[in-house]
């Protein structure tokens, strides 16, 4: 049966279908850099993705698709879709200082409906690199080079009053104000619609697996993965990456850790996209991580 068909059947089972070809480790960029900017033909391409979809709750929807050609290569697409207009969710920033749990552990013991991987860590103490507030409690702060790099914006929730923000040195000593769940992370992409001068760097610039949260102006977050150094599945710049967050709706994106780290969970289906560690942490497929950002039904 040739790979296509297989990931048909996959995506209709809600399944994750085996992949080959994976990468070493967030740093590895075995595909070359592709130049930033966007164009006609991908504009349509993303226009033209058959999505299969999937109602997970009133409001809640999965999207995956997978594209022959999508910013010069072959791409698989996880997304969820949470329109706060209808869905009656909240979401979680759950946080541990472990390399022996994945995203999916960390959901099935919280009963949460969904869940991303959260913000950058120290690979091998699993602390995180960057501000973590759970439940009101900040958990952990943010390393004092990564605010010029990767630690420019945040994730900001009270039950489902959410706000992509700019996040500095200043925000960080305000605490994330009243908000009870912040995630920092970044590069920010967008900005209140507007794009965001990101990092200058490889990490910026190069092809690798992606994850990304982002809000809308109608009132809905996207959970968005692009999986990578896979066959079918190459992974995309952040410059490619925030044009499709744009083209779904997007205002507001917020890339969250990549590479082996880029996972998409959903209750009663598990993880929806197909991660690619190299095994370090003990998990095929599926990297240990200590952050998480979690939808939980209310």
């Amino acid at each position: 049966m040739k790979w296509s068909k297989l990931f048909l059947v996959a995506v209709a089972l809600m399944a994750v279908a085996p992949f080959t070809s994976c990468g070493d480790d967030d740093n590895h960029a075995s595909i070359p850099t592709r130049p930033s900017g966007e164009n006609e033909a991908d504009s349509i391409a993303i226009a033209q993705i058959s999505w299969q979809e999937r109602e997970i709750r009133d409001g809640v929807v999965s999207k995956t698709a997978q594209v022959q050609k999508l910013f010069d290569y072959p791409q698989t697409i996880s997304m969820l879709e949470i329109d706060l207009n209808k869905a009656n969710v909240s979401f979680v920033v759950s946080y541990e200082v472990s390399l022996s749990k994945t995203t999916s552990d960390r959901a099935i013991a919280a009963n949460a409906l969904a869940a991303i991987n959260g913000t950058f860590f120290n690979t091998s103490t699993g602390v995180s690199r960057h501000f973590l507030k759970c439940n009101g409690t900040v958990v952990a702060t943010t390393e004092t080079n990564e605010f010029s790099t990767r630690a420019t914006g945040a994730f900001c929730a009270t039950g489902d009053r959410v706000e992509i923000k700019t996040w500095s040195s200043s925000d960080e000593a305000s605490l994330g104000g009243d908000y009870q769940q912040v995630v920092v992370s970044g590069p920010l992409m967008m900005d209140n619609g507007h794009d965001v001068a990101m990092w200058a760097n490889s990490f910026t610039t190069d092809t690798h697996p992606r994850t990304c949260v982002a809000t809308t102006d109608d009132n809905r977050v996207l959970f968005l993965v692009f999986d990578g150094r896979l066959d079918g599945a190459k992974g995309v710049n952040l410059y490619d990456l925030r044009t499709f967050a744009r083209q779904m709706g997007a205002t507001d994106a917020l890339n969250l850790d990549g590479g082996g780290s880029s996972t998409l969970y959903i209750q009663s289906y598990g993880v929806i996209n197909h991660p690619c560690d190299n095994g370090k942490y003990d998990h095929e497929g599926e990297r240990a991580v200590p952050s998480v950002l979690m939808v939980k039904t209310n």
